[in-house]
């Protein structure tokens, strides 16, 4: 009996310096990530990239009682995307500028998003790439929904909001032949950083790979849903996950991929967006090419 007790205790003396030494190791991680994205803006926010977008609806239309078929409608966007960080500690805010649509060219209404990145610190730009934001926004399958950009976990996990989370060591992982630590988040009180169009709270949770020393971001993947709501449709939840590479000339880490899993009515949605041609924006307003 006396020899069972102690190898219970030794086992518990173990767990509680474990979790110790990963509470402690957590601390560290999380410095680093905030350390890391708040320089990453500077550098991100003069970036511009082409974005292949292809989404899917999948629509289950009843033919009777118990039967239905599935209505699927695909599209590819092509598009100039922007990465930009809001001035005065604002939030990140993507600029999609959707230039083709199922390989048909989309007619501008107005300046481009490259005549805007050439402005950056110029009057109106805020309001130029939100009018660009609103006229590209139409061209997206399913329901409204803001978090379909690659800059949405960098918002999601910048210190300003690490408040907002529980976070939980929660193993190792190699990414491209880097050692990461997994780490999980689960948004546990209001306000929430995301709301529904109606104002409801929508609580985010996931996992982030970060590797340690750098801070630098390689995937996260999280999803948005509310809580248990009579007036919200069951099933209201939207997945995301976005990994980082590190670009060779720009020598920053860079969106490389991006899929999403997204509700709509009656149905279900995806889609996976792939990111190549990034070009650098200097303070002269000069494209510096890859």
């Amino acid at each position: 009996m006396t020899r069972a007790v102690l190898v219970v205790s030794l086992i518990g003396i173990a767990s509680a310096a474990s979790r110790a030494q990963d509470e402690g190791g957590l601390d560290l991680l999380l410095d680093q990530l905030g350390r890391y994205l708040i320089a990453y803006e500077a550098e991100l926010s003069s970036v511009v990239a082409e974005e292949t977008y292809d989404q899917q609806q999948i629509l289950v239309v009843r033919t009777g009682r118990t039967t239905g078929v599935e209505r699927v409608t695909n599209r590819k966007l092509i598009s100039d995307i922007a990465f930009l960080r809001l001035p005065n500690g604002s939030l990140w805010f993507g600029v999609r500028d959707v230039r083709m649509v199922d390989k048909k060219a989309v007619t501008p209404d107005g300046r481009s998003l490259l005549d805007v990145m050439k402005r950056l610190n110029g009057d109106g730009m805020l309001s130029e790439a939100s009018r660009i934001v609103a006229a590209s926004s139409q061209y997206n399958l399913g329901s409204m929904r803001t978090i379909n950009m690659p800059t949405t976990p960098l918002e999601i996990l910048h210190p300003d909001h690490h408040v907002q989370f529980m976070f939980k060591v929660a193993g190792k992982d190699r990414i491209d032949g880097v050692s990461t630590t997994k780490v999980t988040f689960a948004e546990f009180d209001v306000p929430t950083i995301i709301h529904s169009t109606n104002g409801d709270s929508l609580f985010i949770d996931g996992t982030a790979w970060v590797e340690p020393g750098t801070g630098r971001l390689w995937r996260v993947e999280l999803s948005v849903k509310p809580e248990q709501n009579p007036r919200m449709p069951r099933g209201v939840q939207n997945r995301l996950r976005v990994d980082f590479k590190l670009h060779p000339e720009l020598k920053i880490m860079v969106p490389s991929e991006m899929r999403e899993s997204f509700f709509v009515a009656g149905g279900r949605g995806n889609g996976r967006a792939r990111y190549a041609n990034f070009r650098k924006f200097s303070t002269g307003a000069r494209i510096i090419p890859n």
